[in-house]
């Protein structure tokens, strides 16, 4: 019995498979799905893939269509909150391309953060509602609650309010870059304004860690809750109002800008309150300045 030879199979072929995503893009891609989940309402999912000739595009994951005005309002407040990071973004009622840099977005991202550390030189909001213990007003709420607890909620409102620490939050492990020099340039800016930013929203949220345990311990000595957050609030008003007393010292007349120190931290201003001679200097008496004439006329006439 004779068996025929069986014919060599030729090896099978290995069809390429999909070109793995690039770093760079791969991390641009997680920034922008962070975004676009804030943005995106309850129940709506948001599918973000690399757009062949270089970029992202997102899109909306939904088991039912979703409208034509709806969908394009959406995209558009992605667009606005993926372009405040200071890419160029293009939206219409089906998708949402987020491109490369743009020197416009970076400049705005630039004024934002310069406005946000002009804000978060006042201490006195935050300072406020960490003593209100987050709105509580009746006893029963303070004392039935974990001091611990107590001062996370505060700090976790606070925190909401600030709108900053989120925001920077979701760009963590980013490293930006570009091959332009002028957009180096800008880029760099923005990462050292955001550092300043996120340890101003740090010192706002040691203070209302601060005030509201004073507030808890204030309150378990004669358990009166007006009273404590009274007491608190007095005793933090002398540092939380430092800067401007420190400039009202130091210049004769202070400036509408609120130049001179654009940002004092905590520390500084625990420090600078601490310091006995730091308010406007006195005035001296009349009868000790001397006055010097030539002529009758006095030197300081003009």
């Amino acid at each position: 019995m004779s068996i025929e030879p069986r014919a060599r199979v030729a090896p099978e072929r290995v069809l390429p498979g999909p070109v793995p995503m690039a770093p760079e893009t791969a991390a641009q891609q997680r920034v922008v799905e962070r975004i676009c989940a804030r943005v995106a309402p309850e129940g709506v999912d948001v599918g973000v893939g690399e757009l062949p000739p270089g970029g992202l595009q997102v899109w909306i994951d939904t088991p039912m269509p979703v409208g034509a005005h709806e969908s394009w309002v959406l995209y558009h407040r992605m667009a606005r909150e993926v372009a405040l990071v200071g890419w160029h973004c293009e939206a219409d009622a089906d998708r949402l391309l987020v491109l490369g840099w743009s020197a416009a977005c970076l400049h705005n991202r630039v004024r934002l953060l310069q406005s946000g550390l002009r804000r978060l030189a006042d201490f006195e909001p935050t300072a406020q509602r960490a003593v209100q213990v987050d709105g509580l007003s009746p006893d029963d709420k303070l004392a039935g609650q974990p001091p611990a607890m107590l001062v996370a909620d505060v700090c976790a409102a606070i925190e909401r309010r600030l709108r900053w620490p989120e925001r920077l939050a979701e760009l963590g492990g980013f490293e930006r870059a570009s091959g332009l020099p002028h957009l180096q340039l800008l880029l760099a800016q923005v990462v050292g304004l955001e550092a300043k930013v996120a340890g101003a929203c740090e010192e706002h949220l040691v203070m209302a860690r601060v005030l509201a345990r004073a507030v808890c311990e204030h309150y378990a000595r004669h358990t009166d809750l007006r009273r404590a957050q009274r007491e608190v609030l007095v005793e933090s008003h002398r540092w939380v109002h430092a800067s401007s007393m420190i400039r009202g010292s130091v210049t004769t007349r202070p400036s509408p800008h609120g130049a001179g120190r654009p940002h004092m931290g905590l520390a500084e201003r625990r420090i600078a309150a601490s310091v006995i001679n730091h308010g406007v200097p006195r005035a001296t008496p009349a009868a000790v300045t001397p006055r010097a004439e030539h002529n009758g006329i006095e030197e300081g006439a003009r």
